[in-house]
This record gives C-alpha cells, structure tokens and sequence, in this order.
C-alpha cells in the first residue's frame, strides 16, 4: 500500500495578499470545443499526480483502511450474519440450560452439608439454589455464545472441506474473487457517476464570483502541496460550514463560506485539508469498502426502512428476523471502517500544516467546537464517528513550542449570564 501522502514542511512562499488577481471577465475564454468520447472517459478516471498510472491509484485507495476491508469481507462474505444469528440462539440455550443444571448441583450440594438439619438445609438450599443457577448461567451464556458464533462461522466451510478440501479452497478464493469484483465494479461506477451524483444532492456548477474567490485560493494550495492538477470544483447551497472531497471533485458549501465571512485563511486550511483526502485515495477506499459490502448495507438499508415504517408487534417481528444484519453493520462493519476515517481525517488535517495553514485549519476547529458527524448518541460519536473529536484534532495541530490555554481566541462567545430577581432579591 502506497503510504500517506506527506511533504516536507515549509515556510508559506508567498501571503494571500500577494497572490494574482482574478482575470477578468472580458479575458475569460469561451467554452471550450466538446470532447471526444475517449476524451470523455479519460477525464472520468483522471488520477491525482504521485500515481504511476489509473491502477496503482486505485489499488493505493481500494487498500488504504485494510480495518475496514477486512470488516466488510467477514461481515458480507464470510457468515458473520449467520454467527451471530447462531451466537445469540446458543447464548440463551446456554443459559437456560446453566442455570437449571447450576441450580440443581447447588441444591445437591445443600443435602450433603446439611442433610439432618432442618433449619440449615433450607437457607443452604435457598442460596446454593440461586448461586449455583447464577452461576451456571452465566457459565452457559458464555459458552453457548462462543459455541454458537463458532459453529455459524466454520460449518458451512466445514461442510465443503468435508466433502472435498480442494473444493474448499476453490469456494474459499471464490469469495474473494467475487467480493473484489463488486467493490471494484461499484467503485468504477462511483467514479464515473460522481458528479452526477453529486448533482442529486444538491451540488451545482459554481458561479463567476464564486469561482473568482475559490479557484486562485485552491491554485495556491495545489502550488504549495506540489500538485500539478486539482479536482473539480463543485458548490452547494446548504446553510452547513462544510466541504468534501470525492473521487474527482472538491465540494464546498456556501454555509463555510458565509460562516467565515469569505476569508481567506479558514478557506485555505479546508481546500488543503480536502486535497489531502482527494490525493490520498481517501474516496476510492470508502467507495471499495461500500461496494464489497453492498449486499448487506442493502439489507441493512432495507431492514431500517421497515422499522421505521412498522409499529408494535410487526416491528418487533421484523427486528427478530433482522437482528444479525443490524448487529453485523452497527457493532462490526461500521465501528471498523470509521476508525480507518478517523485516521484519514488526522492524516488531511496535517495536509493543511505541511501547505503552511496551521492557523487557517485551526481556526476552523476552534470556531466549531463540536464534531462533523451530527451523531444522535454516545456510540455515534465515540464509535461510529468519522470525525475524531474536534479537540484531539486540534492538538495535533498545535506547533511545537507554542502555549494554547483555553479558552482559544477566536472560539465561540462566552453566554451571557442570566441574572434571575425575584420579590426576595429585591427586599
């Protein structure tokens, strides 16, 4: 795997007040001739400079969260549905059947200690009876949940290798070879419907005065990080302080825009932070990653669609059916591949220093003391979150020798203080 992209820090060669005007609009160019349909399809996969060709720029990014990876292979293509599904019967099995086994030992035991004496066998009994069924209980769960998550995971392969071991093997490399052509089938569709899909959620062509103020910016950007081409630029309307990288294109959200006022430092701070992602294969990975599990993240999609349509016993019969595709998503597929996004986020934070914009991405952080995820519980953010958490991220962007006590300048205003009189206060 082709390691992080990572350039040698470097004072900022030029300010932004120093940077060329923006042309002007009678020195624009008109549209340029169409392209050729192979003209067309070369654009589609244009690679970010560093890649020797289309191949090693995929590869490099199909193989940047090996965590992930190899959390959507077990979960898709390898039965860890059915694991569970065998874990979870196993577990209650187990522990029905430790808990009568542990509670009728204990109440053999009481008989034998205190077999003439009345008084003395029952509060022996009583207690050996519900510590002994405790006891066996848990013993049972455990084992019936082991047993079972073991058994739904090697049967089937036990099964074949039974049968014929160099079947088993054949059927072994078959399901990687089939899992690898549907995440790369998915990702070259992700590719070349990007833009398109992007449009769908609202992104749109930028306007001139957009393009007046962004495009010099990310010009410098690309200069300081050594990139000799850049994405597309894309807009979109939401009121969100945001922007995103994909394959092909760089997204901004006029809310970042607004937020900050136009300047230009923040700006330059995220423009680096989402070339990093874009140089690094970042969208390639999440797009190989989503296609390789994609038959379960439609049945997951599917599964949450129903409850939250269906109410009361319905509900509760479709969550009995569908119990181990949401575990395996929620608490496997998911909390693996965002450890690897987390990781990326750190790694395009560091794009922004090494461009010489420690400050601009800084003051993003600062100004939004909070993550990006939007997440509902503490599982989202902790374990689920894409984002690490805002303070982690500025630390690790602090400069070496440099003191930033809290609270930092420019972060949100303090609240007023609400002053509350009543008829005591005033006597």
């Amino acid at each position: 795997m082709t390691a992080p992209f990572v350039e040698t820090p470097g004072p900022p060669t030029s300010s932004p007040a120093s940077w060329p005007p923006p042309v002007p609009t009678s020195q624009v160019p008109g549209p340029a001739p169409r392209a050729s349909a192979g003209a067309k399809i070369r654009q589609l996969f244009t690679r970010p400079p560093g890649y020797q060709n289309v191949f090693v720029w995929l590869v490099t990014g199909m193989l940047r969260n090996p965590r992930g990876l190899i959390a959507a292979l077990l979960t898709t293509w390898f039965n860890l549905p059915a694991a569970i599904m065998l874990g979870g019967v196993g577990m209650v099995a187990g522990g029905i059947a430790g808990y009568v086994g542990g509670a009728l030992g204990g109440h053999q035991q009481a008989d034998s200690l205190a077999n003439n004496i009345p008084l003395l066998n029952g509060l022996l009994g009583s207690a050996l009876l519900q510590g002994g069924g405790i006891l066996g209980m848990l013993l049972g769960i455990a084992a019936g949940a082991i047993g079972g998550f073991l058994l739904g995971l090697l049967l089937p392969w036990l099964f074949v290798a039974a049968a014929s071991p160099i079947e088993g093997v054949g059927r072994f490399f078959g399901q990687l070879v089939v899992a690898a052509l549907c995440g790369f089938l998915y990702t070259m569709y992700s590719i070349a419907a990007e833009g398109w899909i992007m449009r769908i959620q609202g992104a749109r062509q930028p306007s001139r005065r957009e393009r007046e103020l962004i495009e010099p910016v990310l010009a410098e950007c690309a200069r300081r990080m050594g990139l000799a081409s850049l994405p597309r630029l894309l807009m979109s309307d939401d009121r969100e302080p945001n922007a995103a990288a994909g394959a092909r294109h760089i997204l901004v959200n006029r809310g970042f825009l607004t937020e900050f006022e136009y300047e230009i430092e923040p700006l330059a701070g995220v423009l680096c932070h989402e070339l990093t992602h874009w140089r690094n294969a970042d969208a390639i990975s999440n797009m190989f990653i989503r296609g390789i599990a994609l038959p379960l993240y439609l049945s997951y999609t599917a599964c949450t669609w129903l409850l939250q349509l269906t109410r009361g016993t319905i509900a509760f019969i479709i969550m009995f059916i569908t119990w181990p595709i949401l575990v395996s998503i929620r608490y496997v597929l998911m909390p693996l591949q965002a450890a690897g996004w987390r990781a990326a986020e750190y790694r395009a934070d560091q794009g922004a220093v090494f461009a010489g914009y420690r400050d601009g991405i800084r003051q993003v952080f600062v100004k939004f003391q909070r993550t990006f995820d939007g997440a509902n519980s503490g599982w989202d953010l902790a374990i689920l979150g894409t984002h690490p958490p805002t303070e982690l991220r500025l630390e690790r962007l602090e400069a070496p020798g440099v003191d930033y006590p809290l609270p930092d300048a420019g972060g949100p205003a303090a609240p007023t203080p609400v002053i509350i009189t009543g008829s005591l206060a005033r006597d």
